[in-house]
C-alpha cells in the first residue's frame, strides 16, 4: 500500500458544493480557470479605483479654483503692478 492515496480525501457535503461544482467544470471549460477570474478582477478593479479616482480630482479642484469678486479686487490694488491696457 503505498503511502498517500490516490484519490484524496472528500467529505460528502463536498459533492453538492458549490467548489465542487466549479472544480468539475474546469476540465470542460478552461474559460472558468483563467478568464473568469480575470474579468471579475478588471470589473471589481473599476468598483474600487473609480473613489480613488474621484479623490484625485477633487483635490486638483480645491487647488484651482475661481477667483471670488473680492479676491480678484485684492489682485488689481497691488502697488507696482502695471495696468493693462488693451491698445498696447
Amino acid at each position: 500500500m503505498p503511502a498517500f492515496q490516490a484519490k484524496p480525501f472528500r467529505a460528502r457535503s463536498y459533492d453538492n458544493s458549490f467548489a465542487a461544482k466549479y472544480r468539475s467544470k474546469i476540465a470542460r471549460y478552461p474559460f472558468l480557470f483563467f478568464g473568469l477570474p480575470f474579468m471579475a478582477t478588471i470589473i471589481a478593479g473599476s468598483f474600487f479605483l473609480t473613489p480613488a479616482t474621484a479623490l484625485r480630482y477633487e483635490r486638483h479642484d480645491r487647488k484651482i479654483r475661481t477667483l471670488t469678486k473680492e479676491e480678484e479686487l485684492g489682485l488689481k490694488k497691488i502697488k507696482g503692478r502695471k495696468a493693462f491696457d488693451i491698445n498696447e
